[in-house]
C-alpha cells in the first residue's frame, strides 16, 4: 500500500472545559483522517455544499474543512483540477436522503472525538464543550452561539433573536423585501410573501435576476389595451387590480396602497421597464432613479425629478433630470417632449410628439408607437420597487 493510503491526518487541540463540582479540565478535540476510511465512493452529499475550493488532494480538502467550523463533512473530485473540493455543512447522518451518486466524486465526513484530561471520554452534560467554534461568534444578528461536541451534528448551534432563523440567524422570518427574499435562499423570481409592519403578509411578485446587483418588486404592470384603466391614478390612489392572483397578471396589475407603501419603506429605487415578460430587461426604453427623489405617493403636479439613468427611443443620460408629472387624479409619467423646455436636463424632443406621454398615462394623441412601453396594444409598462 502506498505511503498516502496510510497517511493519517491528527491534529488535537487542546480546550479548557469545566466538570460540574471539579477544578478545570482540558478538553482535546481530535480530527481524524485516513484516505481510504470514512469514505463513501461515488457518492456526494448534495445541497448543502457552502463553499467550493481548488486544493491538490483530499488531505488538502479535509484540511479545509476541519478549519472552517461550518464544515462538517466534504465532497472530493480526484479527477477534477478546478473546484475539487466542497465544503458541507451538514453530513450523512443528518442527512441521509441528500447523498447521491456521482461517478468519480468521493464523501468524507469530517471525523471528530472529544477527550478531557488524563485520556476520559468526553461525556455531554458533565463536560462543558469547547471547541472554540464560537471564539469569533459566527452567528448574525444578535444570535447566540453554543459550541457541540458531537461528532454526528454542526459544531455549533445558533439561537437566533426574534425575527430572524436559519444556521446563523441570517435569514429573516418576516421579509419586508424582495432583497430578504432573496437573502433567505430563494433563487427563482416568482411570487413570495412580504410582511408589512403589523407582520401581516402580502403577496408581491419578485424579479431575482433580471438587473445583476438589483432585487426589485413589482407594483404595477398594464398593457397599453388597459391604459384608460390606470391613465387617473396616481400611485397615492389605493386601487389594487389582481394582486391577490397566484402569477401576476402583467396586462393588469397593481398592489394596493398600502403594500406599495409597505414595500417603499424598505425600497431604495424605483424602476420602470417596458415589456419584460416578452423582451427580457431592455435598457432601450428605461428609467432608473433613487426612490426618496420621487415623492412616488403625492400630489406634486411636474417637475424636474433625477434619474440614474433614463432612455426613451434611444435618446439617454445618466444622472440627469426629466420633467416628470404625478398627481392623484393622474397616472406617473416622463413628458419627454417638454423635458427640456422645462429646463431639465433630459432633451427626448427628436422624433417626439407633442406632449408625449412615456412609461404613464399615455392619453390619446399622446402616444408615440415608437416607445417600446406604447408600441402596440399588446405592450406593457412595469413599475418597481427594488433594493
Amino acid at each position: 500500500m502506498s505511503v498516502l493510503r496510510h497517511l493519517h491526518a491528527m491534529l488535537l487541540v487542546s480546550q479548557l472545559t469545566h466538570i460540574k463540582g471539579a477544578q478545570p479540565t482540558i478538553n482535546c478535540q481530535n480530527f481524524k483522517f485516513v484516505i481510504d476510511e470514512d469514505v463513501v465512493y461515488n457518492h456526494i452529499l448534495e445541497g448543502h455544499v457552502f463553499q467550493r475550493l481548488t486544493v491538490h488532494s483530499a488531505t488538502q480538502c479535509h484540511m479545509k474543512c476541519k478549519d472552517d467550523c461550518l464544515c462538517v463533512s466534504m465532497n472530493y473530485f480526484p479527477l477534477s483540477k478546478e473546484n475539487n473540493c466542497e465544503l458541507n455543512n451538514a453530513n450523512k447522518d443528518m442527512e441521509p436522503a441528500a447523498m447521491k451518486w456521482s461517478q468519480g466524486g468521493n464523501y468524507y465526513d469530517l471525523v471528530r472525538s472529544y477527550t478531557v484530561k488524563g485520556g476520559g471520554s468526553y461525556i455531554p452534560g458533565i463536560h462543558r464543550c469547547v471547541n472554540r467554534c464560537c471564539s469569533q461568534n459566527p452567528c448574525l444578528n444578535g444570535g447566540v452561539c453554543q459550541e457541540i461536541c458531537d461528532n454526528h451534528s454542526p459544531r455549533f448551534n445558533c439561537t437566533c433573536s426574534y425575527k430572524y432563523t436559519g444556521k446563523r440567524c441570517g435569514q429573516t422570518t418576516h421579509p419586508r423585501n424582495c432583497k430578504d427574499i432573496a437573502n433567505n435562499g430563494a433563487s427563482q423570481s416568482g411570487k413570495y410573501d412580504i410582511f408589512d409592519s403589523a407582520d401581516k403578509p402580502f403577496s408581491v411578485y419578485c424579479d431575482l435576476h433580471s438587473e445583476s446587483g438589483f432585487v426589485w418588486a413589482l407594483i404595477q404592470s398594464f398593457s397599453i389595451a388597459n391604459k384608460a384603466t390606470y391613465k387617473d391614478k396616481g400611485f397615492g390612489t389605493d386601487f389594487p387590480v389582481n394582486d391577490n392572483n397566484n402569477e401576476p397578471d402583467w396586462n393588469s396589475y397593481r398592489l394596493s396602497l398600502s403594500h406599495m407603501q409597505s414595500l417603499s419603506n424598505h425600497s431604495t429605487y424605483l424602476r420602470v421597464t417596458c415589456n419584460l415578460p416578452a423582451d427580457g430587461l431592455q435598457y432601450t426604453d428605461y428609467a432608473r432613479a433613487v426612490l426618496a427623489g420621487h415623492d412616488i405617493f403625492g400630489d406634486w403636479g411636474g417637475d424636474c425629478k433625477l434619474f440614474e439613468y433614463i432612455n426613451i427611443r434611444g435618446i439617454n443620460c445618466s444622472d440627469c433630470t426629466a420633467y416628470t408629472r404625478m398627481d392623484l387624479n393622474g397616472a406617473w409619467f416622463v413628458n419627454s417632449f417638454k423635458s427640456k423646455e422645462n429646463e431639465c436636463d433630459f432633451d427626448g424632443s427628436l422624433g417626439a410628439i407633442d406632449n408625449e406621454n412615456n412609461f404613464g398615462r399615455y392619453r390619446s394623441g399622446a402616444i408615440n408607437t415608437n416607445h417600446r412601453c406604447s408600441s402596440s396594444d399588446p405592450s406593457t409598462t412595469q413599475y418597481w420597487f427594488g433594493v
